[in-house]
């Protein structure tokens, strides 16, 4: 709340949190709060999401930026352009199209003047649609191949804005349209997005005055409505100052911490270290049901295949894992099966006859043989516990 997501988002990540919390076991490593953030940084992960580059293909491109009256769209226009010059090295043209505001046509103009970018001027155009018909065939005889259209701003939105701002979106088939706005603008912003949203397909976001003392959330608003990635943020005044989105950067400012990150890493260690030794454990024991080995093979997919399980167990070190052992989709198989059975099969396998068989392949759209050499996979790793120091692994089969 403190910064500036919106309550009906903090309720919902803090129910995932909640829900996270209570499915995972306490690790002895962690104090419990240590816990709590690596697990609020896995959730803020999936609002926050990561950077990803402008979709700009072969030919010419079009960037249509859109977004509030004082966001600072124009600046970022320029911003734009340099950047795709000078560090991505494309010929981009500015291309100011706010013709209600004669000053924002000459803001543009003389930043692109003063950093040496290429503009189009079309004041004395007073036809949108006659405007935007120029801009590809000269960028056509020029050479350009990126154009960014600075569009209209409102300090509200309106549906004259809209309807412009559609007229121009729908103009150009290949395009990003990129919704700038104030990272300070606060709680309000989810409603914001969601009146451009409701117009345009919104297909990034860029985020100005991120060198201020706001923390971000804001851009969590953007992400939960439109779904689509923050692109670039305004770090400062000059017009260098411009860089790719860093998801990580902002959870940390989001919740004052420091590196959640390092922390989720090392308490994903931590589980995969716990879970591998209880696996040991079970293997000894005896004690094995089907249940079991679900939760086993989940881990085996969570800790990066049975080749990494098996070298963090002790006396496999040394085993050398056939190729095939290792095949993701053949354990995915193994688990869908289980999970077509009922309660009682997977509790007592022994249960489970030929017309059982044939329930669960049809469940699972594998043959029966799938679903026996499931079982009898089952056994073999039964039969571990009794020579876990001489593995023959040729039983298996996935």
């Amino acid at each position: 709340m403190e910064a500036d997501v919106n309550y009906k988002l903090v309720k919902e990540i803090t129910d995932k949190v909640e829900k996270k919390a209570k499915e995972q076991k306490v690790l002895d490593s962690f104090t419990p709060a240590e816990q709590i953030l690596s697990i609020l940084y896995s959730v803020l992960v999936e609002y926050v999401g990561t950077s990803e580059k402008l979709d700009l293909r072969g030919g010419n491109n079009f960037i249509i930026l859109v977004g509030l009256q004082g966001n600072g769209k124009t600046t970022t226009a320029a911003k734009l352009g340099y950047y795709l010059k000078n560090k991505m090295h494309y010929n981009p043209i500015l291309v100011p199209f706010d013709f209600k505001r004669p000053a924002s046509f000459e803001q543009l103009i003389q930043l692109g003047k003063t950093n040496n970018i290429p503009y189009l001027d079309l004041r004395n155009e007073t036809n949108i649609e006659k405007a935007l018909s120029k801009i590809e065939p000269y960028m056509e005889q020029n050479n350009f191949n990126v154009a960014i259209i600075d569009t209209a701003g409102r300090k509200e939105i309106d549906a004259s804005l809209m309807e412009e701002l559609k007229l121009i979106n729908d103009y150009f088939d290949k395009k990003e349209t990129l919704m700038v706005m104030d990272v300070t603008i606060g709680q309000t912003a989810l409603d914001i997005v969601k009146g451009f949203k409701e117009y345009l397909d919104i297909t990034g976001g860029i985020f100005t005055k991120f060198d201020s003392s706001a923390k971000g959330g804001s851009v969590l608003s953007f992400r939960y409505v439109t779904g689509s990635p923050v692109k670039f943020v305004g770090t400062g005044e000059k017009i260098q100052d411009f860089e790719v989105f860093d998801g990580d950067a902002l959870i940390s400012r989001l919740v004052g911490r420091g590196d959640l990150k390092g922390l989720f890493e090392k308490a994903q260690e931590a589980i995969s270290l716990e879970e591998s030794e209880k696996i040991t454990k079970d293997f000894e024991s005896g004690k094995f049901d089907l249940n079991d080995l679900k939760v086993q093979l989940e881990s085996i997919l969570k800790m990066g295949g049975i080749s990494k399980v098996f070298s963090m167990l002790p006396n496999f070190g040394n085993v050398k894992i056939p190729k095939e052992y290792a095949d993701e989709k053949a354990l995915r198989r193994m688990i869908a099966i289980i999970n077509a059975m009922t309660k009682e099969e997977r509790a007592h396998p022994e249960i489970i006859n030929a017309s059982r068989k044939e329930r669960i392949a049809r469940g699972t759209h594998v043959s029966k043989a799938e679903v026996n050499q499931l079982l009898k996979n089952f056994e073999n790793f039964k039969k571990l516990s009794k020579n876990l120091k001489n593995l023959d692994l040729s039983r298996f089969k996935f």
